[in-house]
């Protein structure tokens, strides 16, 4: 394997697959997930992927655990999702479906309509203008493709509205 990539030149060594993972790392934290998928897409062996990623992971590199807690929280503060839209974006970015579970046990209800509510507000500054009816139904369906349950989207419709 020999590829150029923006002043980097990779031939296939160990080394190469090390400075590759620690230049994706040097953009965002990463899964142990991600980070085997793109060495391999990349084109490293099996091998290599192992010895890097272990690497990264005895250096504190790489830790899915604290990634997990770190995303949970950038999803439900960030980008208002709730606990089935917070899962599935873990789901996305490689975290274990374990990891996962165990994340979402310290995400309550409470911090669940928190996120909501502050997503309600954001969004009724730009729906001011449309009937009352167009509002909550746009709302509805926000709320729900960002993963809220039923029963928080009641509680803040109610509360909103």
């Amino acid at each position: 394997m020999r590829s150029k990539e923006k002043g980097l030149t990779l031939q296939g060594s160990q080394a190469d697959a090390k400075t590759y993972a620690l230049k994706l790392l040097s953009f965002r934290s990463r899964s142990r997930k991600e980070l085997q998928y793109r060495l391999k897409k990349k084109g490293f062996s099996t091998e290599q992927i192992d010895v890097t990623i272990l690497f990264l992971e005895r250096a504190g590199l790489i830790n899915d655990e604290n990634l997990a807690a770190e995303l949970l929280r950038y999803s439900s503060e960030r980008k208002s999702l709730g606990a089935k839209g917070i899962k599935a974006f873990l789901v996305k970015r490689g975290i274990d479906k374990e990891l996962i579970h165990k994340a979402l046990t310290a995400h309550t209800q409470d911090i669940e309509e928190e996120s909501a509510k502050r997503f309600v507000e954001k969004k009724l500054k730009t729906l001011r203008n449309y009937p009352e009816e167009v509002i909550k139904r746009r709302l509805l369906g926000m709320l729900q493709r960002r993963g809220f349950s039923t029963e928080v989207i009641r509680k803040v419709m109610h509360l909103s509205l």
